[in-house]
């Protein structure tokens, strides 16, 4: 039986997608393609879920494609498909998704980890985009690249194929937060706990709302904005922070 690519934890409203191909530093290939498709739709269906963490077992998060599957023919036809299949439904998942990067992040690392809500690095991570110096562009990580960083500094990051070390990549915007090596789960763990702990409802709406602010109209988010709001004002999330709210008052006031 082949070896899963990938395996999932799920406990307490929190999933966890571990990479697992450390001995390819998780490079992807045509098995570790569909098991993130099938993921995905599985944690999809949900409707518990907070948190999604992506991490990669071993010395890497992703190294990007695995050149072993290309074989005399090329490609398998449906692999690009199937990836983007996998990092849209990331994306538009009600669930906080987050990337726990460490050592290698490069092409298809880095387009997973831009499929993301949030990116938490390791001060060893490595990130960037090689393909176009094998004479491929970085799929349509040139598309939602400059999202994050802006248009000039995703041609620079896309045509040049560089690798930026977490530290440059914080102030680029493609990293959200820096953390030491030594400690880094630890440490990690605490700051998916911050993201757990936003409200299912309210986390959902922020998502859908930011997802299409660069197509949506703005009379058609304040419209949506406004029902969002209104279906979190009828959720339990609410009624539990007035009522916490309460409580510290009265204890204020002894």
């Amino acid at each position: 039986m082949t070896e899963p690519t990938m395996i999932v934890h799920r406990a307490n409203g929190t999933a966890e997608i571990v990479l697992h191909r450390p001995a390819k530093l998780n490079a992807m290939n045509l098995d570790w393609v569909r098991d993130l498709d099938q993921a995905t739709k599985e944690l999809a269906g949900d409707p518990d879920l907070r948190v999604v963490v992506i991490r990669g077992e071993g010395r890497a998060f992703c190294s990007g494609l695995d050149l072993d599957m290309m074989g005399e023919h090329g490609m398998p036809p449906d692999f690009f498909p199937l990836q983007e299949q996998a990092f849209t439904a990331l994306e538009r998942m009600r669930a906080i998704v987050i990337a726990q990067i460490h050592g290698h992040c490069l092409g298809g690392g880095l387009q997973l980890a831009l499929a993301c809500d949030i990116r938490i690095a390791s001060e060893n991570a490595t990130l960037g985009l090689p393909a176009a110096l094998e004479g491929l562009p970085p799929g349509i990580a040139a598309w939602r690249l400059p999202r994050f960083v802006g248009l000039g500094r995703a041609l620079r990051l896309a045509l040049s194929g560089e690798h930026v070390s977490a530290a440059e990549a914080l102030g680029l915007g493609l990293v959200d937060h820096l953390l030491p090596d030594e400690g880094f789960a630890d440490a990690a763990q605490d700051v998916v706990a911050r993201y757990a702990a936003v409200p299912h409802l309210a986390a959902a709406g922020i998502k859908e709302i930011a997802r299409s602010a660069f197509d949506m109209e703005l009379d058609t988010a304040l419209r949506r904005s406004q029902e969002i709001i209104d279906e979190c004002l009828q959720g339990r999330d609410v009624v539990a922070a007035k009522q916490a709210w309460a409580a510290r008052r009265a204890a204020r006031q002894g």
